[in-house]
């Protein structure tokens, strides 16, 4: 069999064998394409490298950094057939792997070299098969990986000149998530159109192999890649398979699910919808969390965006916006209901105008513009400004008797400790509404101010004729002492058992 018609069969038997996401001929004359191999490794292989410790004051300390995988990026091979391969020569290839350092891959391409020595025939599938299944034992690779001399490496060419320039931070952020570089995998019609990347014939006799070609120079870049990658790898596998959700106990297809980043815990689509579009609704945009009770993990801006409408995702945006503008000191929001349009103004203005219906008010209160005239502030507004101002330092206290007026403070504060001694010491008369403190003595208390008849314990009015006849009642829970009076011997007597009952007992 010819040379040539080998190479037609080869081809032809890897595209059968394989996708064309794996194998790939990107042309005929001459015969060139490409193929990836996926390493096996085994489950939480650790990645580990040495780096610096900032936090040392000791020159050049170095610490030990890792993380766990389950997936690496796989080996990239782009491949040219000469005219004598398979019989007379091996074929021109170039090697690429982001995760093994230049002398790891010069191994392996000599040893793809020797492979094809053995026997002179065709080689593709035998490569393929030994990078994806024993390279790492090759190499003496086992359970980890140590990558501290590839976070050294500077971008180089195939001739060993140093090339780190912008383009190659460019070319870094072209960088997808399978580990190979956007141009050498998508933009391209075969590897002989890469510039400065040609597939070579032979290794050479340089230490490095001239069959390697490395795409990427940033040392935060490789570590991002391999985690990437591995979270990609893990996802995707994910999707294809089935799994029942735990909320409505379901099983459906891995796409159907949405994935957790933070916390990695996944729930059915249409749970997380029904759950997330409530939450807005109701305005609880902070309570976008995961449904497992036990973990409080918030979903991401893009989750929330892939479950949720259209409608809703905007209306969550709106409102997380507001949130945003609200904790900034310099910018307040029109107060009518209708228009509440943001706007910039001078904390110490006692003017705000909003820039789209042109209302005049008071920033501090909220309320139409009143001049050098006391803000005038709702209940709840005043609960808030006294526990600030009590709870402040003294430049809080400052502030504050700068921006409200020191008078105003000081009767807010005098008014509202007036009204908690009131609210936790006296009662209001059920008629009048005066405030009545009870000093000692029985359940059975007469209004100062009108003359009113009412029980302490309930507040209900008495009958006016016989008042005690409410604490007599077999079926009321109000009686006329407490047991500390009884205990106490009012006045310096005793209260003898039935003294006030009324009728026969």
């Amino acid at each position: 069999m010819s040379n040539l018609e080998s190479q037609e069969m080869e081809l032809l038997a890897l595209q059968n064998i394989y996708e064309d996401n794996v194998f790939k001929v990107d042309k005929m004359d001459p015969p060139s394409g490409q193929f990836i191999a996926h390493v096996q490794i085994p489950k939480n292989f650790r990645i580990y490298y040495m780096t610096e410790n900032k936090s040392s004051q000791v020159h050049e300390a170095l610490i030990e950094e890792s993380f766990s995988v389950d997936h690496l990026p796989p080996f990239n091979l782009f491949f040219c057939f000469p005219e004598t391969y398979p019989l007379q020569t091996c074929p021109k290839f170039l090697l690429s792997c982001n995760w093994l350092s230049l002398q790891q891959l010069t191994v392996l391409c000599r040893h793809l070299e020797y492979l094809w020595a053995l026997n002179n025939e065709v080689i593709l599938f035998t490569w393929q098969q030994f990078l994806q299944f024993d390279a790492l034992n090759f190499l003496n690779i086992t359970d980890s990986l140590n990558i501290t001399e590839l976070l050294k490496f500077k971008r180089q060419n195939n001739f060993g000149n140093c090339e780190t320039s912008r383009n190659d931070e460019e070319n870094f952020n072209n960088c997808c998530a399978v580990g190979f570089s956007k141009s050498s995998l998508k933009n391209i019609k075969t590897a002989i159109d890469l510039p400065n990347i040609d597939p070579s014939l032979s290794g050479g006799y340089n230490m490095i192999d001239a069959h390697v070609f490395k795409d990427l120079s940033s040392e935060k870049g490789r570590i991002n890649l391999l985690k990437d990658y591995n979270s990609k790898k893990k996802e995707d596998i994910f999707r294809s398979e089935s799994h029942i959700c735990s909320i409505c106990f379901i099983t459906k297809k891995g796409f159907d699910f949405v994935i957790f980043k933070a916390c990695k815990h996944w729930f059915c689509r249409e749970c997380i919808t029904s759950y997330f579009e409530i939450k807005i609704e109701e305005g609880n945009i902070f309570s976008l969390n995961c449904l497992d009770g036990e973990c409080q993990s918030q979903a991401d801006i893009l989750t929330i965006q892939q479950v949720v409408r259209k409608d809703l995702f905007e209306k969550y945006d709106k409102m997380l916006l507001h949130h945003s503008l609200e904790t900034m000191p310099d910018v307040t929001f029109c107060p009518r209901k209708f228009c509440q349009c943001p706007l910039v103004i001078d904390v110490h203005d006692r003017m705000g105008t909003c820039p789209r219906c042109k209302f005049v008010f008071c920033p501090f209160c909220n309320m139409t513009y009143h001049g050098v005239a006391p803000c005038v502030f709702k209940s709840k507004e005043k609960t808030t400004l006294f526990d600030k101002y009590m709870q402040g330092n003294k430049s809080d206290k400052a502030e504050l008797e700068k921006k409200y007026g020191k008078r105003l403070l000081k009767s807010l504060v005098e008014d509202t400790l007036s009204e908690t001694w009131k609210n936790s010491n006296s009662k209001s008369c059920p008629h009048c509404k005066a405030s009545i403190e009870k000093m000692e003595g029985c359940n059975k208390m007469t209004c100062f101010k009108c003359g009113t008849f009412f029980c302490w314990t309930c507040g209900a009015h008495l009958n006016r004729a016989n008042p005690y006849e409410h604490f007599n009642s077999r079926t009321g829970d109000c009686i006329l002492f407490e047991q500390n009076d009884l205990d106490n011997n009012v006045n310096g007597y005793e209260i003898q058992p039935g003294e006030f009952l009324i009728g026969n007992i």
